[in-house]
C-alpha cells in the first residue's frame, strides 16, 4: 500500500509538471533567499503549495537546467516565445503522454498490487482453508482419537467390571469353599479327636498292658536275678567250702613235705633257655575261641575225655578230675591257659602261675599231691629258693621267698582261712583316670606305687580275693604302661617298647630291693571287639609278656609280679568298639591289702 501511494504523488507531480500553468499563475513568485516563504507561490512558472513541493520542483527544475548553458538564457524575448510556445505544445503533448504513461503504469502497477493482493487474499484464504480443514482433520483425528479411547475405556471399564463380578464370583464361590473346607475341617477335627481320643485309650490301654507286662518281666527279672545270685552265694559257698578243704589239705601236705614223710611225687629239672620264652616271643599256641572245639574223645573213668585231659594236663601236673563239675565247662584253650565258664556266665582262666618264675638256669623240684595240687621249690643259681604252692586248678595259693642267707620273706599265702568279703562295707573308691608311666619320674612313680586309697583302712585281703573283686583291687591306685602296645592278636612287644619301661623298672626293683615282701600285680586289658573268652586269654597272656619284660630288662625279680588278665571286664573307655585306650597293661603295688 505505501508502494502505491509513492506512485500516486510521483504520478500527480509529473502531470503538474507537465501541465502548461504559466500563462494562467497570478501568484507570487517563490523567493528561496527567504527563509519564511508564502505558500501558495510561483516557481519557475509552477503553483508551489509547500514547502515539500517547493523543494520537489526546484530539485526537478534543477536537473532541466544544467542541459542548457548561460547562452540560451540572454536569447532574444522572442525566439524565446515561439520557442516556449512550442515547447509548450511539445511538452503538452510530451506531458499528455507521460501521463497517460504514467497512467499505464499507475493502472498496471495497480493492477499488479491488486493481483499481488488477490493472490495474497486468495494465498490468506487457502491457507485460512487449509488450516480450517487441518483444525478439521486434527478435529476429527481427535474425535476418533477420543472416540477410540472412550471406546477403550469402555472396553476397559466392562473388563473390569467382568473381573469385577468375575472375582466376586469367585470371592463368593472361595467363600461357599471355605465355608465348606472349615466345615471338613471341623468334621475332620472331630474325627481326628474322636480317632485320638480312642487311640489314647488304646495307648493308655497298650501302656497299661505293657507297664503290667514290663512289671511282670521286671519281676521275673528280678526273681531270675535272685535266684542267679542265690546260685552264685551257693556256689560260692561251695567254692569256699572246698577252698577251705584244700587248704587244709594243702598245709597237711605241706608239712609233710617239708617234713620229709611225704609220699608226693617228686620231678626235678633243669631250666634251660629252651624252656623258656622271651618277650619278643610269641606263644607256642594259638588263642581259640568259643566254638572252636575239637571233636570229643571217649570218656575215661574220672568223666573226663582225653582231650579235655591232655588241655589240662598243659597246666603241670594237675589231677583234673575235681575240675569240671557242677556244670562248668571249658570254652577257650591255648595249651598254656584254659578258660572255664560257670552256670552263672562267670569266666576264669587257669594257667601255671609259676611258668614266669623258671628261668634259664634254675633247677626245679615239683611235688604233686594226691589232690593234684602242687609244691615247686626254684632254686636259682645263688641258692636262693621260691617255694610256691600251687591248687590243682594250677593256681598260686603260697608263696615264700629265701635268700641266699637262708632268710625267709612269705609274699602271700592263701592257705590261711580268708575272711569273707561283703562289697558294700568296703570303701567307695572314686575311680579316677590311672596314672601314665611315660608322663612322671621315679620319684612320682615310687609315690603312686605307695599310696594306697583306702587311706586308714586296716582290713587286708588273701591274693584270691584282690585278684577277682574289683572293689578289693581298686583300692591300690593303678599305673597304665602307656608305651607298650601289642599288635592284634599279639602277645609279644618289640624291644624298643620293653626298654620304654624303663623308670616303672628301676622304680620296681628298688622298692622289692629296699622290700622283698613287696607284690606287684600286671594286668592285662583288652577292648570288647571279639569274643569274651579269646580276649580274657590274650589280654591273660599280654600280662604275663609285660612281667616278663620287666625281669629280662630290669631285673624285676619274678616271684614278686603276680600276673592276670581281665579281658573285656573292665574297660576304661565304655564302648564295643576297637578303642585304643581299652588294649592297656597296667601295674598296682598290692603288697598292702594282703596279710
Amino acid at each position: 500500500m505505501k508502494k502505491i501511494l509513492k506512485s500516486t504523488t510521483s504520478l500527480g507531480l509529473s502531470i503538474a509538471l507537465a501541465l502548461p500553468t504559466a500563462g494562467f499563475s497570478q501568484t507570487a513568485e517563490c523567493n528561496p533567499k527567504i527563509k519564511k516563504a508564502e505558500f501558495p507561490c510561483e516557481f519557475q512558472g509552477e503553483t508551489v503549495n509547500n514547502t515539500e513541493e517547493y523543494r520537489l520542483l526546484k530539485g526537478l527544475m534543477a536537473d532541466e537546467a544544467e542541459a542548457e548553458t548561460e547562452a540560451d538564457v540572454d536569447a532574444s524575448a522572442e525566439a524565446t516565445t515561439e520557442a516556449d510556445a512550442a515547447a509548450a505544445a511539445d511538452a503538452q503533448t510530451t506531458a499528455e503522454k507521460q501521463i497517460e504513461a504514467l497512467a499505464d503504469a499507475v493502472a498496471k502497477e495497480q493492477a499488479d498490487a491488486d493481483a499481488k493482493a488477490a493472490a495474497a487474499d486468495a494465498q490468506a484464504v487457502a491457507d485460512a482453508q487449509a488450516a480450517a480443514d487441518a483444525q478439521t482433520a486434527a478435529d476429527a483425528q481427535a474425535a476418533t482419537d477420543a472416540q477410540a479411547a472412550a471406546d477403550t475405556q469402555a472396553a476397559a471399564d466392562a473388563q473390569a467390571a467382568a473381573d469385577a463380578q468375575a472375582a466376586t464370583d469367585a470371592q463368593a464361590a472361595a467363600d461357599t469353599q471355605a465355608a465348606a473346607d472349615a466345615q471338613a475341617a471341623t468334621d475332620a477335627q472331630a474325627a481326628t479327636n474322636a480317632q485320638a481320643a480312642a487311640d489314647a485309650q488304646a495307648a493308655a490301654d497298650a501302656q497299661a498292658a505293657q507297664s503290667a507286662a514290663t512289671q511282670a518281666d521286671t519281676d521275673a527279672a528280678a526273681a531270675e536275678e535272685a535266684q542267679q545270685e542265690a546260685r552264685r552265694a551257693e556256689r560260692r559257698e561251695e567254692r569256699r567250702k572246698e577252698q577251705a578243704a584244700e587248704r587244709e589239705a594243702l598245709a597237711e601236705a605241706a608239712a609233710a613235705a617239708e617234713a620229709g614223710t611225704s609220699e608226693g611225687e617228686v620231678v626235678t629239672e633243669e631250666v634251660t633257655d629252651s624252656d623258656v620264652r622271651t618277650s619278643d616271643e610269641e606263644f607256642a599256641t594259638k588263642v581259640t575261641a568259643t566254638g572252636q572245639t575239637a571233636e570229643p574223645a571217649a570218656k575215661s573213668d574220672d568223666g573226663l575225655s582225653k582231650f579235655e585231659k591232655a588241655l589240662l594236663v598243659g597246666l603241670g601236673a594237675v589231677a583234673v578230675g575235681s575240675l569240671l563239675k557242677n556244670g562248668d565247662k571249658i570254652v577257650s584253650r591255648s595249651g598254656d591257659r584254659v578258660v572255664i565258664e560257670d552256670p552263672n556266665g562267670d569266666l576264669r582262666v587257669l594257667k601255671d602261675d609259676d611258668a614266669l618264675i623258671r628261668r634259664p638256669g634254675d633247677e626245679v623240684r615239683t611235688e604233686t599231691f594226691n589232690d593234684g595240687s602242687t609244691r615247686t621249690v626254684v632254686v636259682k643259681p645263688d641258692g636262693s629258693q621260691i617255694v610256691t604252692i600251687r591248687g590243682r586248678d594250677g593256681s598260686v595259693l603260697r608263696r615264700v621267698n629265701v635268700d641266699a642267707r637262708g632268710q625267709e620273706y612269705i609274699l602271700f599265702d592263701d592257705l590261711v582261712e580268708e575272711r569273707e568279703v561283703i562289697v558294700n562295707d568296703l570303701p567307695q573308691v572314686q575311680r579316677t583316670a590311672a596314672v601314665s608311666v611315660g608322663q612322671q619320674d621315679e620319684a612320682a612313680l615310687r609315690a603312686a606305687l605307695q599310696s594306697q586309697r583306702n587311706g586308714d583302712q586296716a582290713r587286708t585281703f588273701s591274693l584270691r580275693q584282690v585278684r577277682e573283686i574289683t572293689q578289693v583291687r581298686a583300692m591300690a591306685p593303678e599305673l597304665e604302661l602307656d608305651a607298650v602296645r601289642f599288635d592284634t592278636g599279639s602277645a609279644a612287644i618289640r624291644p624298643e617298647q620293653a626298654r620304654s619301661l624303663a623308670r616303672i623298672g628301676n622304680t620296681l626293683s628298688q622298692m622289692i630291693a629296699e622290700d622283698p615282701r613287696t607284690v606287684i600285680l600286671v594286668e592285662g586289658h583288652t577292648d570288647a571287639v571279639g569274643d569274651a573268652s579269646y580276649n580274657l586269654s590274650l589280654s591273660d597272656r599280654r600280662a604275663e609278656t609285660v612281667a616278663l619284660a620287666l625281669t629280662e630288662y630290669f631285673d624285676v625279680p619274678p616271684e614278686n609280679l603276680i600276673t592276670q588278665g581281665y579281658g573285656e571286664s573292665s574297660l576304661k573307655v565304655p564302648s564295643q568298639t576297637a578303642e585304643v585306650a581299652n588294649r592297656r597293661a597296667v601295674v598296682r603295688n598290692i603288697t598292702n591289702l594282703l596279710r
